[in-house]
């Protein structure tokens, strides 16, 4: 039986493509390199030789210029191109790294390994440095051989992300060195974090494990490690041992087995093939191991007994079967540079020619027929999946042009060879790029839609044959390939089976030719002719109807086809007929349209007229309006619509299918392709716009063509071809065209009256706006031509358009006459020119139109002329042309050969007569009004006024010095203004104002006799004199120095009515600025003195002019009567300043004697300089009685914040006045006044005066409560009467002759009073207002004097109630007692026992008292209570 033939399926995927970094540094790879012999001698230099040793005797391993790390999944692939790392992500199909890293020194990366669980990537350079790197390319932390403290070559690494050691760390590494020795290497989470941990395990020393260890491989499901290496140390030997060791916690021997290869560099070689690699199969079932020769040995496991044996591979080519019984090199098994496991039992090796090959090592067959060839591969797979290898070429620069250009063979590739040692520099790398290659498996459809889809389509047919697969899916493929030409069809599309797929591509896709597509259709429509309607009960299903919509659609694409060949005249773009055949008709109208080929539009109406109805006022619209109308004539629409000739109709071009249509969505897909002519045609039936929308049209295109081209005669054109199809509603529109042409191209004559306007403009103007726009620039010389040419017929005719309009409104009862708006054109032309003063165009025009009223049609009659013209007259703002006014007036038709009587028109022009000389008379005195102001000159009096001042005022400037004729004439000028212009002013304020002015003028004969009055108006006195003292005053204000003529002309004025007594004030004036005041050495201008509002500024002024000023009192209160101030009031405030100025100069007698007059006349405003008088130092006639009746003014006149201050002062003088009261009486004083003292004196003093006041008072006032001193120094009036008068009083109480005596006083309600007693009582009264408490020696001193022999009750009840005030009770008991004693008469001791008794019930009722007051109502009403009992 023949054994059936393995095949293998796969993939081939291209990924990234790089080249080699070529920004190395020229430095040694590793510090070992660096120094000659002798740095080994300096300090270190015996380690170092040691270390050098070491590395001699240890197994060299080649440099690998580039290397491949696969995560155990293949989610991340890490490339190592000389001293860079650049890392790939599954997700984006590894095309752009995801990570970058690049060493600084010129290293490679041999080895490696992916802990996929972390990302994290550990690489091992050829100086054995550790990297550890994220998947970003940033890296964690390296670990240099010397911090290792291995002197052994690291074979490889091993991750531990399965491993029972992987604990809470990041994640774990394990490394293997030559010498045999394992290393777990623990990274902490920290980017730059150390090593946590390094466990060693030797196993060379158990004499077990090789001593040189070459390559190894770690299986992790079963923990199972391959290790080949020599057990001896002899580098003369070619026997290597191939073991197997189980590494959980320690390793565990399980089996080895001996062979020969060659695992290390040998001398007299001057490169190896390969590098040393051993790897298990994906199952665990075999194992294979490479040597540095390119010789592949394999060897057979058993899973359960894990006995390693050779395995025997027979190697089968043309059916002959070649036995090794020993494991020796074949010849497919040699000359390999790296190969890795496909399957269990399937290799890939890549030679060293390049060529890639998959051998199944069971049945000895190679797999692939014709081997890939690839430059310098490096072969590595997914650990955890078979048939997932990635494979990464190296190209050079030639390599690289073949690739592209697909003709490299074997024999090309010259750069097999692995790169030595002392060829790793520099510029070997830079030439080199690497491509990533991944290799998958596939199945049998997956590989069959690979190739189609991969354009391989020959393959893809034998490939479908070989494994009996569906062959349309290729056809299809090289149809949508193809050109899609005519032997396409014929050899592709005709043999594909689906007949959907066919019919599609007839529908969608475009030939290269015409002929192409055309064979297209043909072929679509052959195939859908099966589908012709059946019986009408016949159930059809869609794809029936799909098929009838798939002809329509073809039908359509042929009619285009041939439109677009037509409006292309023969010419066939693909792009351009693909576009148009898929484009709504009327968007293709459009465009064509737009680019101006009106033939290719008129083609297109034609050959679809259905479809272009609806939009064919758009597309016409689209016509660039610069091409003359004459062009596309034809295709303009008329009233009616032409007749239409399409082709025959199809038989799917029928009613039901036109039912089938109207049932389709609205926004079907294909709507628009499916619409032919006859189906539209049946759909929307003979379409038409209406006359109104053609109307509007044509309108709004004859807008467009003025405003974006301006030429005006293709409007006109345009509207009369409009007009001739039967749009008769444009006739307006013609004409309103026809005068805007008329006016744009106007002759040479009337180019100033010639305009620029756009018809939209001219459409928006009113029917009066275009006949104004007509006489637009026109002068006298040719206003009268343009009215008659152009304007004139152009009103006639829209007024009577209007008139009749107007009465068909009437008739029907709709609309009212407005007659204010019934004015003509040329009226309300005049009215608006006359505005802005065309005087002779409107004497022209008005000329004309009365020259001849019923020939010129200008106006209607005679009313409407003479009514223009005044209105006219009255619009004039123009001041200088009063006799063209004249002139027009004088052109009207006159009264006795007119009707211009009828109304009010005759008085108008009488009126408009006098205003026109009224205006030429303002003109000439230089006052110009227009002739407007004066119709409503009535309405403001007061302007009217201000105009005849100005007249005067200007005539006064003017005629100074001339005869007096002409002033008289200026009389009989203002008599014609009060006629013409100004009847409501009155004769008498005319002839005022004309005074004035003669007086003003110097005219003073002249004016007295017109102040007399004239024959018409006389004056009143009070007016005359008004008018004397307002000339006086200008001519007196006017003085430019008191010594100028205007002072004298204003006495001249004056003069004239000398007797009134305001003129005599005037005089009184003139006298006290001209006179008075410069005797004081004042001088003021009358004009300063015009700016003085108030004249007693005048007085201060005079006060303050010299030293001494004030003294003249009389003088002064006369300049002031002068200046006018004459009242009481005012006569007092002039005293006034006088005491002031005196006050402040020191005059204080002068100052005093003027108070008193002003106190006496009550004149409160100078109480501030009473009150400072009366306490100021004495005056002659001052005494004290003066100054309290100063002071008493000053309080009744003050204000509320002086109260306080004058009422203290009032107290002070109150003291003053007691202690002078005892002086008298006592014949004594205190000691004089306080003079300074110094030093001791001066304490000596103070203390004196302060036992003086211990006498008298307790205790300081409160803010003074502790310290006496501080009183008396702050304080300097407490000082001084503490000093001065306290010690004279004290000894005026303690004295017995100054007991009760005849003394005159009404302090307590008593005729006589002791001095002893005054004494008291001032000293008391002191003391309250100082606010200090008595002591009870002064109340009981007081009290004494009081209630002393003889005594009254009333004494009684005083001592009583001062008694009360005593701190200690029992005081006021003995003193009682005191006087029962002395008291010996019945009636003083009754007095006495009624004054112990009221004493005592006070003193015991007097605790509930809050204050004094009540103590005092408690007192009386018990005194009163014992009064009443005694009287009973």
């Amino acid at each position: 039986m023949a054994e059936s033939v393995e095949e293998v399926l796969y993939e081939e995927r291209r990924h990234a493509s790089r080249p080699f970094t070529s920004n190395h540094p020229l430095q040694p790879s590793s510090g070992a390199d660096r120094g000659g012999f002798l740095s080994f001698l300096s300090v270190g230099g015996v380690s170092r030789l040691k270390e050098k040793w070491i590395q001699f005797t240890s197994p060299k391993q080649m440099k690998k210029p580039v290397s491949l790390f696969i995560s155990p999944r293949g989610e991340r692939v890490a490339v190592a191109a000389g001293n860079q790392v650049i890392i790939l992500r599954k997700e984006d199909d590894y095309q752009e790294p995801c990570g970058r890293f690049t060493d600084s020194s010129l290293v490679f990366f041999t080895r490696g390994a992916w802990s996929e669980s972390h990302d994290i990537l550990g690489v091992v350079d050829d100086a054995d440095v550790i990297y550890f790197i994220k998947e970003n390319g940033e890296e964690i932390t390296r670990i240099t051989k010397r911090h290792l403290k291995v002197s052994s070559t690291i074979i490889g690494l091993i991750s531990q992300d399965d491993s029972e050691l992987q604990r809470s760390s990041l994640c774990s590494f394990s490394f293997l060195t030559s010498e045999g020795a394992f290393h777990h290497i623990e990274i902490g989470p920290e980017p730059s974090a150390s090593i946590s941990s390094i466990k060693s395990s030797d196993l060379a020393l158990k004499g077990q494990f090789p001593q040189n260890v070459f390559c190894f491989d770690f299986y992790p499901e079963l923990s199972l490690l391959v290790v080949v290496g020599s057990i001896i140390a002899s580098r003369k030997s070619e026997s290597c041992y191939l073991s197997l060791w189980c590494k959980r916690q320690n390793l565990e021997p399980l089996a080895s087995v001996q062979f020969e290869g060659l695992y290390y560099e040998k001398k007299g070689y001057a490169t190896h093939p390969a590098n040393p690699k051993v790897l298990i199969s994906p199952k665990e079932a075999y194992i294979a191991t490479l040597d540095m020769n390119g010789c592949l040995y394999l060897f057979k496991l058993d899973k359960e007994t894990y006995l390693v044996t050779n395995f025997a591979f027979q190697e089968r080519t043309n059916s002959e079967v070649n036995d090794r019984s020993l494991n020796v090199c074949t010849d497919i098994l040699v000359d390999i540079v790296d190969f890795t496991w496909w399957s269990d039992h399937i290799l890939i090796l890549a030679k060293r020619t390049g060529v890639v090959t998959m051998l199944n090592i069971v049945s000895g067959l190679k797999l692939i027929e014709n081997d890939p060839v690839y430059s310098m591969p490096v072969l590595e797979r997914v650990p955890k999946f078979e048939g997932n290898v990635f494979l990464l070429e190296r190209l050079s620069s030639e390599d690289r042009c073949d690739s592209f250009n697909g003709n490299r063979m074997t024999k090309d590739l010259h750069h097999g060879e692995q790169i030595s040692e002392d060829r790793s520099n520099q510029s070997d790398l830079s030439r080199l790029r690497w491509n990533l290659i991944s290799l998958s498996v596939r199945s049998v459809p997956e590989m069959y839609k690979i190739l189609i889809r991969n354009s391989k389509h020959q393959s893809a047919l034998e490939f479908a044959d070989r494994y009996q697969l569906d062959r349309d899916e290729v056809l299809k493929s090289q149809w949508l390939c193809s050109g899609k030409g005519i032997n396409d069809l014929n050899t592709l599309l005709s043999n594909i089976k689906d007949r959907v797929f066919v019919l599609s591509e007839c529908v969608d896709k475009v030939g290269p030719s015409e002929e192409a597509v055309k064979a297209l259709l043909v072929y679509g429509l052959q195939l859908t002719n099966c589908y012709k309607f059946s019986e009408p009960n016949n159930q059809e299903g869609l794809e029936i109807w799909d098929f009838r919509l798939a002809r329509l659609q073809l039908l359509q694409f042929s009619d285009r086809l041939e439109t677009f060949i037509g409006i292309n005249m023969g010419r066939f773009s693909v792009w351009e007929y693909s576009k148009f055949r898929v484009m709504p008709m009327n968007e293709a109208a459009i465009a064509l349209a737009e680019s101006g080929k009106i033939g290719a539009l008129n083609l297109l109406f034609k050959r679809h007229p259905y479809s272009l109805a609806p939009f064919m006022l758009d597309i016409l619209a689209a016509i660039p309006e610069t091409i003359p109308v004459q062009m596309y004539v034809q295709l303009l629409p008329g009233r009616s619509p032409p007749i239409f000739f399409t082709r025959e109709e199809d038989w799917v071009e029928c009613d039901k299918m036109v039912c089938f249509i109207n049932k389709l969505p609205v926004n079907h897909d294909i709507g628009n392709q499916i619409r032919t002519e006859p189906i539209v045609k049946r759909l929307l039936g003979s379409f038409w716009h209406s006359t109104d929308e053609l109307a509007v049209w044509y309108k709004q295109r004859a807008r467009d063509i003025d405003s974006y081209s301006g030429l005006l005669e293709n409007c006109r054109y345009l509207v009369s071809f409009a007009f001739q199809k039967g749009i008769y509603e444009l006739k307006q529109f013609h004409e309103d065209i026809s005068y805007l042409h008329q006016l744009v191209y106007a002759t040479e004559n009337d180019a100033e009256i010639s305009t620029s306007m756009s018809l939209v403009a001219w459409e928006q103007l009113s029917d009066y706006e275009k006949f104004k726009t007509m006489l637009n620039g026109c002068k006298e010389e040719n206003v009268v031509e343009s009215l008659r040419n152009k304007a004139i017929p152009f009103m006639q005719k829209r007024s009577r358009r209007v008139s009749l309009a107007t009465q068909q409104q009437i008739a029907d009862g709709h609309s009212l006459v407005d007659q204010t708006k019934s004015e003509s054109f040329l009226v309300r032309w005049l009215k608006e020119i006359s505005f802005v003063n065309k005087l002779d165009v409107c004497l022209m025009v008005i000329e004309e139109g009365c020259r001849g009223l019923q020939s010129n049609c200008f106006f209607k009659d005679e009313v409407e002329v003479v009514d223009c013209a005044l209105q006219c007259l009255y619009l004039f703002t123009v001041t200088d042309r009063w006799s063209t006014m004249a002139e027009i007036l004088s052109k009207l038709p006159k009264k006795q050969d007119s009707k211009i009587s009828i109304g009010n028109l005759d008085r108008r022009c009488k009126v408009a007569e006098g205003h026109i000389e009224a205006g030429s008379i303002l003109a000439f005195y230089q006052v110009p009004k227009p002739m407007n102001y004066f119709l409503e000159a009535h309405s403001d009096k007061q302007g009217a006024k201000q105009i005849i001042s100005l007249m005067l005022s200007r005539f006064i400037r003017q005629q100074r010095g001339r005869p007096n004729v002409e002033c008289e004439s200026m009389w009989d000028d203002l008599q014609c203004l009060h006629e013409t212009a100004f009847p409501f002013l009155d004769l008498e304020y005319l002839l005022t104002e004309f005074c004035g002015g003669l007086l003003k003028a110097e005219k003073f004969s002249l004016a007295r006799s017109y102040l007399k009055g004239t024959s018409s108006v006389a004056l009143a006195t009070e007016k005359v004199e008004n008018i004397v003292i307002e000339a006086a005053r200008e001519f007196f204000f006017s003085a430019s120095s008191l010594t100028c003529s205007e002072i004298q002309k204003a006495k001249d004025c004056l003069n004239l009515f000398p007797s009134s007594r305001n003129v005599k004030a005037e005089f009184d004036l003139i006298d006290a600025l001209a006179v008075k005041l410069p005797n004081f050495g004042v001088t003021l201008l009358p004009m300063q003195f015009r700016q003085i509002k108030d004249p007693m500024e005048i007085i201060k002024m005079v006060i303050l002019s010299e030293a001494g000023a004030y003294l003249h009192v009389d003088e002064l209160i006369d300049v002031a009567k002068l200046l006018g101030l004459r009242s009481p009031d005012e006569m007092s405030a002039v005293r006034e300043v006088i005491a002031r100025e005196a006050a402040v100069s020191g005059d204080m007698q002068l100052a005093f004697d003027v108070c008193l007059v002003l106190v006496k006349k009550g004149h409160g405003l100078v109480w501030d300089l009473c009150a400072a008088l009366a306490r100021g130092p004495p005056l002659e006639n001052m005494d004290m009685s003066t100054r309290k009746r100063l002071l008493g003014f000053a309080l009744s006149h003050c204000d509320e914040q002086s109260i306080g201050e004058l009422l203290h002062a009032w107290k002070d003088l109150d003291m003053q006045m007691q202690c002078e009261n005892l002086t008298m009486l006592t014949g004594t004083g205190s000691s004089g006044l306080v003079k300074g003292f110094k030093g001791a004196d001066r304490k000596d003093r103070l203390n004196s005066i302060q036992n003086t006041l211990s006498l008298v008072a307790k205790h300081p006032p409160f803010e003074h409560r502790t310290d006496w001193q501080l009183l008396l120094q702050e304080n300097g009036k407490i000082l001084s009467f503490a000093a001065l008068q306290l010690p004279w009083l004290l000894e005026l109480t303690r004295k017995p002759e100054h007991g009760k005596k005849f003394t005159s006083d009404s302090t307590y309600g008593k005729q006589y009073a002791s001095v002893r007693t005054q004494a008291g009582t001032t000293i008391l009264s002191w003391l309250a207002r100082n606010g200090f408490a008595p002591r009870d020696d002064l109340i009981a001193s007081l009290v004494k004097s009081i209630i002393e022999l003889p005594v009254t009750e009333e004494e009684d009840v005083i001592g009583c109630s001062l008694l009360l005030n005593l701190v200690d009770a029992h005081s006021g008991v003995e003193l009682i007692e005191e006087q029962i004693k002395t008291r010996e008469k019945y009636a003083e001791t009754c007095s006495n026992k009624n004054f112990v008794t009221t004493y005592s019930i006070i003193q015991n009722n007097g605790v509930h008292c809050d204050g004094a007051v009540q103590r005092r109502e408690l007192l009386l009403m018990k005194f009163k209570e014992r009064s009443n009992a005694g009287s009973r």
